[in-house]
This record gives C-alpha cells, structure tokens and sequence, in this order.
C-alpha cells in the first residue's frame, strides 16, 4: 500500500513538473517573441509552439490561472503581429473574444486577461455589424471591465471607436474617448499606442498642430527591449498617421 502510494506521488510529481516545464518553455517563446521576426511581423512558428505549450500547462491545477494568462497573452500577440490571410481575419477574431472571455469569466481579477478581454471584444465590436455589437452589450463590457481595471488606453480607444447609433445607443462618447485618451498617455508615456491612439484622435478632430505635436513625441521615444514589435508596430502606425496629416496640410 505504502510502496502504492509512493508510486501515486511520484507520478504526481512528474505531471507537474513536466507542466511546469511546458510553462517555462512557453513563456520563454513569449520573451523571445521578438526574434526571427520580418520587420514589424513575428514569427509564426514561435508563436504556435508558445501557444502548444500554454495550452499543455493548463493541465496542471496549479498553475492554470498562469498557464491561461499565456494563453490569452499569446493568442492576442498572435492576432496582432503574425501574418495570416486577410479573410481569415474576423474568423481569429472571434476565436480571440471567445477564448478571452472564458479566461475572464474564470479569472475576473486578472488585470493581463481583463486587458485582453476588454480590448478583444472592442475590436471584434469595431469589425462587426453595430446591432449585433449592441445585442450583445459590448459596449457595456467594455466600459465595465476597463474602468474596473483602470484601463484608461482600452476605454478611450472603445469610446472612439465602437458604432454609434443615436437614441439606441449613447455610448460611445468623443469627449470621454479624449478624457481617456489623455489619462492613458498620462499614465503610461512610455507606450506608443498610447501616442498612436491620441494622435490620430486629434487628426479626426482637424486639430492638426496638435497630431503633429503628438506623433513627434511617440516617434522621439525608443524601442523598448521587451516590447520591440510592438513599438516598431507602434511606430508604424505614427508613422502612417503622419502620412495622412501631411495630406490633409498639403504636405509631400
């Protein structure tokens, strides 16, 4: 019996420390994220085993809620910057709002997955028809989980951005996508999505002295070392921005 149960244990053991290793394993593909990437674009096969193996560790009771950060984290990053056909497009998006909102139904204190929920589902509401974006009260989640979370980025970039229908629908709401907005690049500088998202805001706005004034600064910041694709993504995007600024001002 005793000889039974030492068996049990060390077979226990095992299991969670080949898990933990599928763990280790995945957030080292996440750190290195980055490499054997094509300009602004990651690497497709990294990002497949990363998510393999996040998938594997959430076997493993112990470390689940971690092993499901990952993987919301992961999948998102691999929305964004891995190249995939176009009209496969809404396709992985609605893969992303499915699988973002299982992890923040299980995990609603997780400020990683709550971040990725409350933008997935704003962007999956951006592509989609404003009545089914109603019907299913994006809106509201969006504005519950981000203000929640203090997510300042998340609810200026939904109040920007999400359908507006007079009378039906009141929310979103251009000066609270300002309020935000400002709070965000306030909060965290060193972002530049957070550049990106106020610039392009005041080029809606004409205010073009001001988008100017705001895509200097973003692209004047450095690349940091663990977010390098998305900076350079950042920094695209500015720099997309700036070309349709100098259209609007006559510039060549």
């Amino acid at each position: 019996m005793n000889m039974v149960r030492f068996f049990c244990i060390v077979l226990l053991g095992a299991i969670c420390c080949f898990a933990n290793k599928d763990l280790a394993f995945a957030d080292s593909c996440y750190g290195a994220r980055a490499e054997r990437a094509n300009g602004d674009k990651a690497d497709k096969k990294n990002a497949d085993l990363m998510i393999a193996a996040y998938k594997r560790a959430q076997k493993d009771p112990s470390i689940h809620e971690k092993a499901t950060e990952g993987l919301v984290k992961s999948a998102y990053f691999t929305f964004r910057f891995v190249p995939f056909d176009k009209n496969q497009r809404k396709l992985k998006l609605d893969s992303l709002k499915v699988l973002s909102e299982k992890a923040y139904n299980r995990y609603p204190n997780n400020r990683e997955i709550a971040h990725i929920y409350a933008a997935s589902v704003s962007m999956w509401a951006a592509e989609k028809n404003p009545l089914a974006a109603i019907k299913d009260g994006l809106a509201a989640k969006v504005r519950d989980v981000a203000a929640a979370t203090q997510n300042y980025q998340v609810l200026g970039r939904a109040h920007q951005l999400l359908p507006y229908i007079p009378i039906i629908l009141s929310w979103p709401d251009k000066a609270l996508a300002e309020k935000y907005l400002m709070l965000a690049m306030e909060n965290d500088p060193a972002d530049i999505y957070n550049y990106y998202f106020l610039a392009e805001f005041r080029l809606d706005q004409k205010q073009y002295e001001e988008a100017q004034k705001i895509i200097d600064k973003g692209l004047a910041r450095g690349v940091r070392t663990d977010f390098f694709l998305e900076d350079r993504r950042g920094r695209w995007h500015l720099k997309e921005i700036q070309k349709k600024l100098n259209a609007k001002v006559g510039k060549k």
